[in-house]
C-alpha cells in the first residue's frame, strides 16, 4: 500500500479544508468551516457506537445541515466508514439522501464522489478507468449524472484544458451537480499531485467552495495527510483534534477502541471488539 490507511483518512478530513490561492498564498474553506459541526457529530456518532444507526445518525445531523453543499459534505465519515464496501456504501448514501430529503441530483453528486474514495482507500484506483467503473457499479445514478460523467471521461482522454470542462458543464448548470463534475475533473486529470489539484479547482471562473472542498477531499483521500502541503497543513483550524477524528473514526472502522487505548503517557491496554467485528459490513 502506497500510504497508511490512517494518514488517508486523515487527508481526506484535512484536505477540504484550505484554499490554495497559489504555492505561498492560502485561506480557510468558509462551506467547511460551516460543515464542521454537522462533521465532528457525524465523526463522533460513528466512533461512540462504533457502527452506523441510520436513524439516529441521520436525526443528530439533520439540524447541524443549511443546505445541499453541507449534506455532501456532511457525509464524509460514511464514505470513510463504508470505503471497504460499495454496495453497502452506495445504500448508505441513498438512505442518508432521502432521510434528509435531498434530491436524486444530490445523491447521485454524494454516490459518485464516496465511489471515487472507496477506489482510492481499497489500492484499486485507476484514473483511466474509473469513470467506467463508477458508471457500471454504482446503477440508478441521475441521468444527468450518468450523461456528465461519460462527458467528463471523454474530455479526460482528449486531456482538454480546465477551461474548455467548465464551459462544457456550464451548459447544464446544478448547484451540486457541476461543483461535483469540477472536483473529480480536477482530481483525475493530476490525481497525484495535492497542491496542483486543489489549486486548479481555485482557478475555475465560479470559485465554488463546494469544488475547491470536494476536491481537496480527493486528492486527499488519494494522496494522504503526507502529501498536503506543510503551509496548508500548519494553518488548518483544530489540527489535533482532526488527526485524533481520524484516527479514531480509523479504530471504529475496524473494531477497535482507540479513543481509550492511551491513558496520559502510560499505554492501556487496547479495547477490541467482539470476534467477527473485523470484516467486510454487510
Amino acid at each position: 500500500m502506497k500510504h497508511l490507511l490512517l494518514t488517508r483518512f486523515q487527508g481526506a478530513l484535512i484536505g477540504g479544508n484550505i484554499i490554495y490561492l497559489d504555492r505561498y498564498q492560502i485561506a480557510p474553506n468558509q462551506l467547511l468551516i460551516e460543515t464542521i459541526p454537522a462533521l465532528k457529530k457525524g465523526i463522533t456518532n460513528l466512533i461512540d457506537r462504533g457502527k452506523f444507526d441510520p436513524h439516529d445518525w441521520s436525526q443528530q445531523m439533520f439540524l447541524e445541515l443549511a443546505d445541499p453543499q453541507h449534506a455532501i459534505v456532511a457525509m464524509l465519515p460514511l464514505m470513510l466508514f463504508f470505503h471497504d464496501d460499495r454496495v453497502k456504501l452506495r445504500e448508505t448514501l441513498i438512505n442518508v439522501s432521502h432521510g434528509w430529503q435531498l434530491d436524486w441530483e444530490t445523491c447521485s453528486s454524494a454516490v459518485a464522489i464516496g465511489y471515487i474514495i472507496s477506489r482510492s482507500l481499497t489500492e484499486s484506483f485507476d484514473p483511466r478507468q474509473i469513470i467506467t467503473q463508477l458508471l457500471d457499479d454504482m446503477t440508478n445514478l441521475h441521468p444527468l449524472i450518468f450523461q456528465e460523467l461519460s462527458t467528463i471521461e471523454r474530455l479526460l482522454d482528449r486531456s482538454s484544458s480546465l477551461h474548455r470542462v467548465a464551459q462544457r458543464l456550464a451548459a447544464t448548470p446544478h448547484p451540486i451537480v457541476t461543483p461535483t463534475l469540477l472536483a473529480i475533473y480536477c482530481f483525475l486529470s493530476t490525481p497525484e499531485d495535492f497542491s496542483l489539484a486543489t489549486r486548479r479547482a481555485d482557478r475555475l471562473d465560479d470559485r465554488s467552495q463546494l469544488t475547491q472542498a470536494l476536491t481537496g477531499i480527493l486528492a486527499g483521500a488519494h494522496n494522504s495527510l503526507t502529501e498536503i502541503p506543510l503551509n496548508g497543513y500548519i494553518a488548518t483550524q483544530e489540527l489535533p483534534q482532526w488527526l485524533a477524528l481520524g484516527q479514531n473514526l480509523l479504530g471504529a472502522w475496524a473494531g477497535v477502541d482507540l479513543q481509550h487505548s492511551f491513558s496520559g503517557n502510560v499505554a492501556a491496554p487496547l479495547s477490541v471488539a467482539a470476534p467477527q467485528v473485523i470484516q467486510r459490513r454487510s
